[in-house]
């Protein structure tokens, strides 16, 4: 997987309603060393960078280093959603602020202080350096109608377009209709970082942001696809009125599908159709634990209905360091009996953000945040070592044989 990063087009779409000269510069493709020549001869007042994972804390702190010799004047901000959800481990002097929150909020607000030559502490949603201390402003609101942003602005990004995809469907662009998740599961700072808000995009808007899409893949990054079953169902409707169909892979609960399987079908006459299912456990004492407020008799259902439908689907497992290996036995079996054998498997992480983090970081057997990719084990694990890394490749091998 290797996506665009739609956070900073739709930041740099409100920046240039606003006035401002952009660019954006994705150094996983340019590379660094020409990246960073692109950057110093755009010679920008302000920089934008984004941290969205863990992993990447250490190399964007790095980058904040070379850019802060390349360009000693201009003030460097980092967001995304890592550092929002721990902006004190980024108050690192080589930064001037972390945003915190949507950055459509507090990167035009920023920039406007910025040219006009004002302190920007009154800007919402930042943590500021002043010399060697630090300081918060006040935060900012989720009540933002999500349709009073520009479109993204793709523009900014189409030379990097074609380098874009999920598995093998490239090009892809993302598409997102709708933000943050009602749902509290301890391993997800989604619903943290959005304080447990959900907002959506009218279906003419979304309509609108998806025409002017090019690429033919697109997945919706939604976090739960259809939560609202009467904007899913408008939704597909006003698409397919549109002439527009695309291959979509779209985010959702398996009680929605079992509720509502008519939506699938729905969705099915938009374009070819793929879901991921963030199923987690194959039982109910396994869903409770991660406060998953669902059952795994909802999960084998909605796997039934979806192959019946004829409709592809990609399960997520998450893998427990506690396992012993008749856990490891149990999962394998689920998946053959089931037939699920496109699944994924993730280590179960405490990232910082969740409820997961607050009650398990005090056991954490390292702070390397390179490990912190959900397919290392951070906690203690039951097993030796060796053994639980042995069982968990051999769940790989299980889906891929």
């Amino acid at each position: 997987t290797f996506v665009e990063p739609l956070g900073l087009l739709a930041i740099a779409a409100c920046l240039e309603r606003d006035g401002h000269e952009v660019r954006i510069l994705d150094l996983r493709i340019d590379g660094l060393e020409p990246g960073l020549a692109l950057c110093r001869d755009f010679h920008p007042d302000l920089v934008g960078l984004q941290c969205n994972f863990t992993t990447e804390r250490r190399r964007a702190l790095a980058l904040a280093k070379r850019l802060r010799a390349l360009l000693p004047d201009a003030f460097l901000v980092i967001g995304g959603h890592d550092a929002s959800r721990d902006p004190e481990w980024f108050s690192d002097p080589l930064l001037d602020a972390i945003a915190i929150g949507d950055g459509e909020e507090v990167l035009p607000p920023l920039a406007a202080a910025l040219a006009a030559g004002r302190d920007p502490e009154r800007v919402a949603g930042l943590r500021l350096r002043r010399g060697e201390s630090w300081t918060t402003t006040p935060p900012l609101g989720h009540d933002r109608d999500l349709d009073a942003y520009p479109l993204p602005a793709r523009h900014l990004g189409a030379r990097y377009a074609h380098e874009y995809y999920i598995n093998f469907r490239r090009p892809l662009a993302l598409l997102e209709t709708a933000r943050g998740c009602p749902f509290h599961c301890n391993f997800c700072s989604v619903w943290k970082f959005h304080e447990s808000s959900f907002r959506q995009k009218s279906p003419a808007r979304v309509v609108e942001e998806l025409a002017a899409i090019e690429a033919p893949n697109v997945f919706v990054t939604d976090d739960i696809f259809w939560l609202d079953v009467k904007r899913g169902e408008e939704l597909a409707r006003q698409i397919q009125r549109a002439g527009i169909r695309k291959y979509f892979t779209v985010q959702t609960r398996t009680d929605i599908i079992c509720k509502f399987p008519h939506l699938v079908e729905q969705w099915k006459a938009c374009g070819p159709l793929a879901i991921f299912l963030g199923l987690e456990a194959i039982d109910d004492r396994g869903l409770d634990a991660l406060h998953k407020k669902n059952s795994a008799a909802n999960n084998e259902r909605a796997i039934e209905i979806l192959k019946g439908l004829g409709v592809g689907f990609t399960p997520n497992f998450i893998v427990d360091p506690a396992w012993d290996h008749a856990d490891f036995a149990r999962l394998r079996d689920w998946i053959t009996r089931m037939g699920a054998y496109n699944s994924g498997f993730s280590v179960l992480t405490p990232l910082p953000g969740t409820d997961l983090w607050r009650e398990a970081s005090a056991r954490l057997t390292t702070d390397d945040w390179e490990m912190f990719d959900i397919v290392h084990a951070v906690l203690p694990t039951r097993l030796p070592l060796a053994e639980f890394y042995a069982e968990y490749s051999g769940l790989w091998r299980h889906v891929l044989d």
